[in-house]
């Protein structure tokens, strides 16, 4: 065996061993998840086994890992160094993001989160502030809204509504994406119909308050789970796929 080869085997040994025993899982629970014999966990774990790459990618989806987890050194890094690893895979992200929906920046106005739903339900970015957000391939235009429920259970809407606003609004499908943090859990897609009960909350209250713009109402999470139809939910494997929207 040549020196590269076990130098290979004994890093993913290493961190197979290490990871299981962060997560507290025995090799036969490991085993159970990744769908093998608790034997060739085993033999991995101790460099005496040429792990497939099928296998290697089974171990790693159990321990809920990307591939190249498992493939790398652990090594004691700064937070420069980290950076400058990361990075690159950001920037690609962001010709992505260029590329695909002229998004020019995705640390801004949640642009890497918007690239996420519109890369999952095959949408297209409409540009600037007047309008609705995204259109599909037929033409149809959609009002797109986002939420971190680890900070907030309510999803925005627009901070000067009134009839004019409402009247656009009911032209159109809703897409509520909700995030816990920077993880895309679900997508849900609301109808004018769904929507009517906030329309007309809204226009009279504008009439009630004297013509006056409403400053950002809210559309609770509870609503839009509940009437809402569910196209995408995160799944195990922790990989985005497209889903249709009609």
């Amino acid at each position: 065996m040549s020196d590269k080869l076990q130098f290979a085997l004994e890093t993913i040994a290493e961190n197979i061993l290490a990871v299981r025993k962060d997560k507290g899982i025995t090799q036969e629970e490991l085993a159970f998840k990744a769908g093998i014999d608790r034997t060739y966990i085993g033999y991995v774990e101790n460099s005496k086994h040429n792990v497939t790459l099928g296998m290697l990618i089974k171990i790693a989806s159990a321990l809920d890992l990307e591939l190249i987890d498992l493939l790398q050194p652990k090594e004691a890094k700064t937070n420069i160094e980290q950076l400058n690893e990361l990075f690159p895979y950001i920037r690609k992200y962001q010709k992505l993001a260029e590329d695909s929906n002229g998004i020019n920046d995705v640390f801004q106005d949640n642009g890497g989160k918007l690239l996420q739903v519109l890369l999952i339900t095959s949408l297209k970015d409409i540009p600037g502030r007047e309008g609705n957000d995204a259109v599909d391939s037929e033409g149809n235009e959609y009002e797109l809204k986002s939420v971190n429920i680890n900070l907030t259970k309510s999803f925005s809407t627009h901070h000067h509504m009134n009839p004019t606003i409402i009247a656009k609004y009911r032209k159109v499908d809703w897409i509520f994406s909700i995030y816990e943090g920077i993880e895309l859990m679900e997508i849900y897609k609301l109808t004018p119909k769904n929507l009517e009960p906030y329309y007309d909350k809204w226009e009279k209250k504008w009439k009630a308050d004297g013509d006056k713009d409403i400053n950002n109402p809210k559309i609770p999470l509870k609503y839009v789970r509940e009437n809402g139809k569910l196209i995408y939910q995160m799944e195990n494997c922790n990989m985005f796929y497209e889903v249709k929207l009609k």
